[in-house]
């Protein structure tokens, strides 16, 4: 009877937890849809007890699996309760089991990359998973889905490619290959074509030497078993432009790449988390992944970590200990440590496409705040005066600090008022901007119109003189971004970035290279709401009338002529 009773008080605990989590899962979803989807599947879980996780979205064929979970036992630990805490099952991956699945033909990757369509790319990707239910677990947990060692990505990146992508043109060390390895625990960068007159742990490696591709593919790759890293792949390879400028704009943020080839039997890094979203591609070989639980204080982290030891891990949760083969997907939130080894009799190659870096509420709030500040020291001249010593004088040290706290609260008042808003407003404008210089120029194939008939010189000095009178944006969505600071309005777009520089990390509109990025500085007298006009226009894809007297006033016209001559408009008949 006891036990009986220890059993129903458990099953009604689980059912409150479950329900709660049903309740919590509608909250954390803005799309009412998914929020209604995802809380139905919890109160249903709670009211058959059952452990079981299933994706209705996906093909009755698919089976969705949990992996076990794996943890080093620190003495003293207690047993997880499974609460949904931000431990436990709330970490526990999604991983679909879709070898028996019907895919998309693997050729449909190379053609949605060609179009730059951004949804079908994306889907093609999580196959046969679909978008809402991976939103649902983006930030929150790693998704795999298993295809058994079918192809899914075409002919893009394999040994082959990577191969060519080596030998053709002048690759530098650190620049666009780095060679490493990772043995005994301890990670090393071989950035050199020879170790003579090297010490075997000599880490000065020779950052922008030439890339000898005989010594790295011959001798570091096949005899000496290190890893080969291609970094920034898009600069030389047509095919993965084309990926990440449609992602981009699936994402609406900057996208990169690397792809990393790994002899048999080796590992090449060690122990880390990354500070973006990950997406690993299998594309030849096999490779297992643990994947821990991010450290409690480094969740959402805004910087990658260093190289961890074995040790340091040893305590975090294996929220997935599998192996990936050709054809298999998994997704890595920011934060959390993962480490991979190439255990099979071949090599590995995969591909890992990155985003969301820096693209948080923080980075916005940063901008925000330091704007602030800037402006508020530089219209209060008493806040620039030096402090007097206070050092042997306790009252003037009190009287100090009560007028630094004063001005603090001042300064928190503005932010509350409109002056606060119009910040925040200016920092997604520079975060807006800031993908613009970073995304990559977009392909000819990819654009609405022919480059060469609706943009340039010629197109421009044609809508100038009235034998053109439309324009159009070239891409879908906004072909430029507009951010207004003083003195001048400026408007950002890719159209003019380089695929060589697309990949640096910009952290803000004034650390960029103003001779690598699209930029257009709008002439004083143009009218703010014309310029929204033609922004909205554009970008809800109307052509927009040029002919009309009220676009032709002051310097309205030179503008738009200008963004034909760049590419970001196309000038129509």
């Amino acid at each position: 009877r006891r036990r009986r009773r220890r059993r129903r008080v458990v099953a009604r605990v689980v059912v409150r937890r479950r329900r709660a989590r049903g309740a919590a899962a509608e909250a954390r979803h803005p799309d009412e849809r998914v929020a209604r989807r995802v809380g139905a599947r919890a109160r249903r879980r709670a009211r058959v007890c059952g452990d079981a996780r299933r994706d209705a979205a996906t093909s009755s064929r698919v089976r969705t699996m949990s992996t076990p979970r794996k943890r080093a036992r620190a003495p003293n630990d207690d047993d997880d309760d499974g609460d949904d805490d931000g431990g436990g099952d709330a970490r526990r991956p999604l991983v679909v089991d879709a070898r028996d699945a019907t895919l998309p033909d693997a050729a449909l990757w190379d053609e949605h990359a060609e179009r730059g369509d951004a949804d079908a790319l994306f889907e093609h990707a999580i196959a046969p998973l679909d978008a809402a239910t991976f939103a649902t677990c983006v930030d929150r947990r790693a998704v795999c889905v298993k295809r058994g060692g079918r192809a899914h990505y075409g002919s893009w990146m394999t040994m082959e490619a990577v191969t060519r992508a080596t030998r053709d043109g002048e690759a530098r060390y650190g620049v666009d290959l780095d060679v490493t390895s990772y043995v005994d625990g301890v990670r090393r960068t071989h950035n050199r074509n020879s170790d003579a007159g090297r010490e075997a742990d000599d880490e000065d490696d020779d950052v922008g030497e030439l890339v000898d591709a005989d010594a790295v593919l011959t001798r570091r790759f096949g005899e000496e078993r290190r890893s080969v890293r291609l970094l920034h792949p898009q600069t030389r390879c047509d095919a993965t432009w084309k990926i990440l400028a449609t992602l981009e704009r699936y994402f609406e943020c900057a996208c990169g790449c690397n792809v990393y080839v790994t002899p048999a039997s080796s590992q090449g890094f060690a122990p880390h988390y990354d500070d973006i979203d990950a997406f690993v591609l299998q594309i030849e070989g096999a490779k297992r992944w643990r994947v821990y639980e991010p450290f409690e204080d480094e969740t959402h982290p805004r910087t990658s970590s260093r190289n961890f030891t074995q040790e340091e891990i040893a305590t975090q949760r294996v929220v997935f200990d599998d192996v990936l083969e050709a054809g298999d997907f998994l997704y890595l939130p920011r934060g959390w440590i993962h480490q991979a080894e190439c255990s099979s009799s071949t090599h590995s190659v995969h591909a890992t496409l990155s985003t969301n870096q820096s693209n948080a509420p923080a980075d916005a709030l940063e901008i925000a705040l330091n704007n602030a500040l800037a402006s508020t020291i530089d219209g209060r001249a008493e806040l620039r005066r030096s402090f007097v010593s206070t050092l042997n004088d306790e009252r003037r040290r009190d009287a100090a600090l009560e007028g630094l706290g004063e001005e603090l609260r001042a300064f928190a008042s503005e932010l509350q008022g409109d002056f606060g808003a119009a910040l925040v407003e200016h920092a997604y404008a520079s975060l807006e901007a800031r993908f613009m210089m970073q995304r990559c120029p977009p392909p000819d194939s990819h654009l609405l119109r022919s480059k060469a008939r609706c943009t340039g010189d010629v197109a421009a000095a044609e809508l100038r003189s009235g034998a053109r009178t439309r324009v159009a944006s070239q891409i879908e969505g906004a072909p430029f971004s507009i951010l207004r600071e003083s003195p001048a309005t400026t408007l950002f777009h890719p159209f003019q970035n380089r695929r060589d520089g697309a990949h640096v990390r910009v952290l803000g509109v004034d650390s960029a290279d103003e001779d690598r990025l699209g930029r257009v500085v709008v002439p004083s007298d143009v009218d703010d709401e014309r310029l929204d006009e033609l922004l909205d226009a554009v970008r809800s894809g109307d052509a927009l009338e040029i002919a009309k007297t009220n676009f032709r006033e002051n310097n309205f016209l030179e503008l738009v002529c200008e963004l034909v001559r760049c590419g970001a408009l196309a000038a129509l008949d």
